[in-house]
């Protein structure tokens, strides 16, 4: 039986649930500092005047509602990553979120002649977020909405947007907690960040298809010290020899009709696929590798559908945090 085991002796041993590839993950910060607050029951009560203030939040780039009569796009905020933090005072979003749409993170680009942002479940126009504690009126409700000049975004895509956003080109903005038709609790607004977080896990490409298709190579953890994490290979053939390369940096080296990303690699350890064309490969993440470094990894699979007989995976990028 060949060893179920990277060629590294120190990543070895535990396998982990399958995590799904999706767009780039963006971080979210709305800075600022309370202005007023009658608010008396905690924890929004105990925001004192001139406590620094933030709502911080995370979605997925590829995640998104576009508005069919204006121009608006709306991001599916991640309901778990979602903070009100004022001083030492941490309040999430409604849980569970009311039945109906998702909490968005809404872009605004030239809608007539101004762009900007706003939080709302309704990518018309803001209506703010419903946040984890009861007011008179219902739940306490996240108001932000800020609008510039029309040519500070150059498009509805997020990821154009990254970059930080204060009172350059302002023109309105509403930051403040609502209890239905009052906001008794109001921040002065400072700045708002939109920046890319580095995922884990990063999908480079560079598959070459056999006579299943593409094979798919996953990766799951989170690449700690001492973490278990796993390489999950799919689709590719059957009950097929298959070979992992692995190295710390990458290129485009010429291979069997494809192109092979990891370079220059350590000797490939040689597996043999599943019945169903898969391969979980489990490892522990040792401890010593200084946060950003890449871990690149793709497997060559013998295939006779393929151009030269060798299939490949995509090359799949991990980065250390």
């Amino acid at each position: 039986m060949p060893s179920r085991a990277l060629s590294l002796a120190a990543l070895t041993s535990l396998m982990l649930s399958p995590a799904a590839l999706a767009g780039e993950t963006i971080q979210v910060t709305i800075r600022g500092e309370v202005e007023f607050n009658s608010i008396s029951p905690p924890p929004l009560g105990n925001a004192m005047v001139g406590d620094d203030a933030a709502i911080t939040f995370t979605l997925d780039s590829d995640d998104f509602v576009n508005n069919a009569t204006f121009p608006t796009r709306g991001y599916v905020i991640d309901e778990s990553s979602f903070e009100l933090t004022i001083d030492t005072t941490t309040v999430g979003i409604a849980s569970p979120f009311p039945a109906g749409p998702p909490p968005f993170f809404v872009l605004r680009d030239n809608d007539p002649a101004v762009d900007g942002f706003f939080l709302s479940t309704d990518t018309s126009g803001p209506t703010g977020v419903p946040l984890d504690q009861a007011g008179v009126f219902g739940d306490f409700i996240a108001q932000f909405s800020v609008t510039y000049g029309g040519a500070t975004l150059p498009s509805l895509d997020i990821l154009d947007a990254v970059g930080t956003y204060d009172f350059t080109g302002l023109t309105v903005f509403s930051f403040s907690v609502d209890d239905g038709p009052f906001n008794p609790l109001g921040f002065i607004f400072e700045d708002l960040e939109i920046a890319v977080v580095e995922q884990t896990w990063n999908d480079e490409g560079c598959a070459l298809a056999g006579a299943t298709g593409e094979p798919s190579l996953l990766g799951l953890g989170d690449l700690s010290a001492g973490s278990n994490n796993a390489l999950r290979l799919l689709d590719a053939a059957p009950s097929a020899t298959a070979g992992l390369f692995f190295g710390l940096g990458s290129g485009a080296v010429p291979f069997k009709g494809g192109t092979l990303k990891p370079f220059p690699f350590f000797p490939p350890t040689i597996l043999t696929t599943s019945a169903t064309g898969a391969i979980q490969l489990p490892f522990v993440m040792p401890a010593g590798a200084p946060a950003g470094t890449e871990l690149w990894f793709q497997y060559a699979i013998s295939d006779m559908g393929a151009p030269v007989n060798v299939a490949l995976s995509n090359a799949l990028r991990g980065v250390t945090p």
